[in-house]
């Protein structure tokens, strides 16, 4: 215990130096924390966003697949169209539990001047493509009725029964959907023949979402699916949940080339600031030699200052990616596309603990040179100066 106070007192002498090795520390963690922590956020609200859709695969026109991801997770809308004679082919098979067209549009809404994301379904499936929603209200049992997300609901102030105007088409508010917390909140959600004769597109879809009897036909369905279909491009759930798995991947390793720079670089700032600090007190050291002071007791104050530093660095770290998460968050969907919704960068204790661990260890590397200078200090000459 003496050997760690003595250590925290050496390094209250300089605290503008000490304070900036720490700022260089906690950076480093944070950096690293954030970018593991959102990693593990992005593939566990990924998937749980596509098992929310109920469905096993989407047929939709050919085209990149990171249209179709963002199609199937945020109701983007897509310039290419799907002619529903894809749905007459495909309505044969015995294997399908639902085959359901989907559309999506912007709409222009009259009463309030703005465009809307408006998502065109056959309702009767809508029980099974969506089992977690509750509805206040009823889905929608006419062409002239429409259900609408929830945070449209807030920000319109609409009401069940309220009317919308879509293109001069008056539409009923059947149900408000409740809070989900995803990209369902931000929809209007009409029948699709009712979207599809608002912008002219009476044999059109923008994909159909397929839901299989059996999961385990999925890949002998697909294939025959894609040889006697031609023009079409099936995308699985976990193609998807890859895909953009690997396109956080690529961002990670990114992020983790960075924080390797910057954790050399506060390495590089502990070993420069124990170096300093021994060289200051070179004489200090050699006094200590001279009353009785071993090699190793010299190795372990030196030992426990870097300790100290690297630990102090990771604990405000920590703190640091947790007070800002939402920034840091906000900054990184700012710049990665098809990021799921939901909260990303959550505390984790035992991430949190192995970061601090590795706080540590840092600073223990770093400051195994300055402590053998430490202990290569003679006490005569040391006295002398």
């Amino acid at each position: 215990m003496g050997f760690i106070i003595l250590a925290l007192k050496n390094l209250l002498r300089h605290k503008i130096r000490n304070f900036l090795t720490i700022l260089g520390i906690s950076a480093s963690i944070a950096t690293l924390f954030s970018i593991i922590s959102f990693n593990k956020g992005f593939e566990a609200n990924l998937q749980k966003e596509i098992n929310r859709t109920g469905l096993h695969f989407m047929i939709v026109p050919s085209g990149c697949p990171h249209e179709v991801a963002s199609l199937v997770l945020h109701g983007t809308v897509i310039p290419k169209f799907l002619n529903l004679d894809v749905l007459q082919k495909i309505s044969q098979y015995e294997e399908f539990e639902i085959t359901t067209p989907i559309l999506v549009a912007q709409i222009f809404n009259s009463e309030k001047g703005k465009l809307d994301l408006v998502y065109g379904l056959e309702m009767d499936h809508l029980d099974k493509i969506k089992p977690h929603w509750k509805i206040d209200g009823e889905i929608p049992k006419s062409d002239a009725s429409i259900l609408v997300g929830y945070e449209v609901a807030k920000h319109y102030s609409i009401k069940k029964g309220d009317v919308l105007s879509y293109e001069n088409v008056k539409f009923k508010v059947s149900g408000i959907i409740q809070k989900t917390s995803s990209q369902d909140d931000a929809f209007v959600y009409m029948p699709i023949k009712s979207l599809q004769r608002i912008i002219n597109k009476p044999d059109s879809a923008t994909g159909i979402g397929v839901r299989v009897k059996r999961v385990d036909k999925i890949n002998s369905i697909i294939e025959e699916l894609r040889q006697k279909v031609p023009g079409i491009q099936i995308v699985t759930m976990n193609e998807i949940v890859n895909s953009l798995s690997n396109l956080a991947a690529s961002a990670k390793i990114l992020g983790l080339s960075i924080v390797v720079v910057a954790i050399t670089i506060s390495a590089l700032g502990i070993m420069n600031t124990v170096l300093m600090s021994i060289f200051e007190r070179t004489e200090e050291i050699g006094v200590m030699r001279a009353i009785g002071a071993s090699k190793v007791d010299i190795f372990q104050i030196v030992f426990f200052e870097t300790v100290l530093l690297s630990l102090l660095g990771g604990i405000k770290g920590l703190l640091i990616s947790l007070v800002f998460s939402n920034i840091i968050e906000g900054f990184l969907r700012s710049y990665m596309p098809y990021i799921p919704y939901g909260k990303i960068i959550q505390f984790d204790l035992f991430l949190a603990l192995k970061c601090l661990i590795f706080s540590v260890f840092i600073g223990i590397i770093a400051g195994f040179l300055p402590a053998l200078r430490a202990l290569k200090i003679n006490p005569i000459e040391a006295i002398r100066g």
